[in-house]
């Protein structure tokens, strides 16, 4: 392990992440009871701040956190600026709360948001592009990933600022989701080799899924200025051939042989591993019938497949990720280590059954919208809520000092 202190960089972006999803996910439960016919406060202008709090706040955040601690780490080297860091951390954060404030106040002009967010973004995506100057001796495919993810956050941005059409299209919104979701790939194919046991992923369906990555980062775009169903289409088809390939590449659902590995695995790291299998394999099907939805979408205007192709996308693939990886990344970041044999399968449950309930009541909208007697259906944000309690509460509970490491991280 590096001895180099990376936890005072990430811990207030994830920190903050943290909070900015319960407030995200709190206002999204309400908007989904409103929908189903439940009288809630006139708060109606608060709901148009929950795609700003989720994925301005919550998943940038996030990710900008975590790629702070773990593309330097990667490397054993690392940032060029710490205080650059705190910079982009602080321009974020001000650039969401001045958004979410003009949104409920019905104030239009967002440009200076706008523009500090983008500052805030770029001053991260130059870092770690200066970070990346150092080819890593293992792996390097997984780099490309990270440099399409940040590119794409970048593109947004500069892209909306420009007068892309702000429309809530589904394929605006899927179209950002492509940041989180091919940055997560990059960690996958980093991390998931050492996690299940083979040596490398395939490098030819790896080189396949980076094309199809790029082509459907073109596709997405196109489909937004455009605004073509047929050209939509072929964004959602083009990214479930980059999640059919990438999960074949690093071996998601199988195909290759670790048997004697698990025959010697001790029980902390098989509850590791198995809590890796199966979160993952969840995770990827939610991902391609989220695009798939999405495709249902654009070919037949419905409000159920648009709203479960996001949220299966964002609950079912980056929540459950997130899910995964942020325990394995907690450690350097808080300086205590987890057991996974602590762990239990309440929080995973609570969020499959909020799907569950999200699909039947986006169906209730659709056929017989504004019955209130139906408004049980819409308590899948609150059943998302619990499940995001019980995971918090799990991990501090499976929470321990490491004796060593955790001196060295203090004293630095």
């Amino acid at each position: 392990m590096s001895s180099i202190n990376y936890s005072p960089v990430s811990r207030p972006f994830v920190v903050s992440a943290v909070i900015l999803s319960f407030v995200g996910v709190s206002i999204g439960s309400l908007w989904m009871l409103s929908l189903l016919g439940l009288k809630v406060p006139e708060i109606h202008s608060v709901f148009s701040i929950h795609r700003v709090i989720q994925l301005e706040g919550f998943l940038t955040l996030l990710i900008m956190g975590i790629s702070y601690m773990i593309i330097p780490r990667f490397r054993n080297s690392s940032l060029p600026s710490n205080k650059l860091a705190t910079v982009s951390f602080l321009l974020v954060v001000i650039s969401v709360v001045m958004e979410s404030v003009q949104r409920v106040t019905g104030y239009d002009d967002l440009f200076y948001a706008d523009v500090i967010r983008l500052t805030g973004v770029l001053i991260f995506a130059g870092m770690i592009f200066y970070v990346m100057r150092v080819v890593p001796k293992l792996l390097k495919e997984a780099d490309y990933f990270f440099v399409i993810s940040i590119s794409m956050l970048v593109a947004v941005h500069i892209l909306s600022m420009l007068g892309a059409p702000q429309t809530g299209s589904l394929s605006q919104i899927h179209l950002w989701l492509l940041f989180p979701i091919l940055a997560i790939f990059g960690v996958e194919h980093k991390t998931l080799p050492s996690f299940l046991g083979f040596i490398r992923p395939r490098r030819t369906l790896t080189a396949l899924c980076l094309a199809a990555a790029v082509a459907s980062c073109g596709l997405g775009v196109s489909s937004v200025y455009l605004q073509i169903p047929e050209v939509a289409v072929a964004f959602d088809g083009a990214v479930i051939l980059t999640a059919s390939l990438f999960a074949l590449s690093v071996y998601i659902f199988g195909g290759h042989d670790n048997s004697e590995m698990l025959k010697l695995m001790p029980g902390e790291k098989k509850a590791r591993y198995d809590m890796i299998v199966r979160h993952t394999r969840i995770a990827f099907s939610f991902l391609v019938a989220g695009f798939s939805l999405g495709i249902a979408s654009h070919l037949q205007n419905s409000f159920l497949f648009y709203d479960l192709a996001i949220h299966y996308v964002a609950i079912g693939f980056i929540g459950v990720t997130i899910m995964v990886f942020l325990p394995l990344m907690l450690p350097p970041i808080i300086g205590k280590t987890i057991h996974f044999l602590k762990f239990n399968k309440i929080p995973i449950v609570l969020i499959l059954s909020a799907l569950a309930l999200r699909t039947i009541g986006d169906y209730v909208i659709d056929d017989s919208a504004g019955n209130p007697a139906l408004s049980f259906f819409g308590i899948s944000g609150i059943v998302v809520l619990a499940g995001m309690v019980c995971f918090v509460v799990m991990i501090h509970k499976a929470m321990s000092a490491i004796p060593s490491v955790d001196v060295e991280f203090k004293k630095r």
